[in-house]
């Protein structure tokens, strides 16, 4: 799905007209237009402003993929995906738990370069339970934040920070 189509239904989620986003972000109403009918294609460092101003979890998601292709998490919103938070917390607690029952099958004392073809697929299969586990909770944060009309970005903001102090990023 084009950009500009995620745009419109996540601006329309939120309850924000074109006039809205574009006072935001500083655009002309017609040029919102435009990238939502895709008519122009929206400049890659607008994708930013224009998804921290509608401030929707979903859109987040989508953005993430639309930038960095194929390096993301994917939204949840398949078939067999139930977005209530009991549900989304079921999926967590399972997907951690195969996770970390991977994590525990693997010797991490052995350097990579001296792991055989099978010992590397192994690590393989182990990183796709991180990323599951990782995708569950990344989903839970926006399925409480959609359910608790908590702004993502502040959430972000606020974990960002307790980063910098615990000192895990700069």
């Amino acid at each position: 799905m084009a950009i500009g189509d995620l745009l419109s239904k996540a601006r329309k989620r939120q309850g924000m007209t074109q006039e809205d986003l574009a006072a935001d972000v500083n655009y002309s109403r017609e040029a919102i237009a435009k990238y939502e009918t895709g008519a122009r294609n929206m400049p890659k460092e607008l994708y930013q402003e224009v998804t921290q101003s509608v401030d929707d979890p979903q859109f987040y998601f989508e953005t993430w993929e639309a930038v960095s292709g194929v390096v993301s998490i994917p939204y949840f919103d398949g078939d067999y995906i139930d977005q209530h938070p009991a549900s989304m917390h079921y999926l967590v607690r399972k997907e951690t738990a195969e996770a970390l029952e991977q994590l525990n099958t693997i010797c991490w004392v052995k350097p990579a370069n001296v792991r055989t073809a099978d010992e590397r697929e192994e690590m393989k299969k182990v990183l796709m339970e991180v990323l599951d586990a990782a995708a569950s909770m990344i989903n839970l944060v926006a399925c409480i934040c959609k359910e608790y009309r908590f702004s993502m970005k502040d959430i972000f903001r606020a974990w960002n920070v307790s980063m910098k102090i615990r000192k895990f990023n700069k």
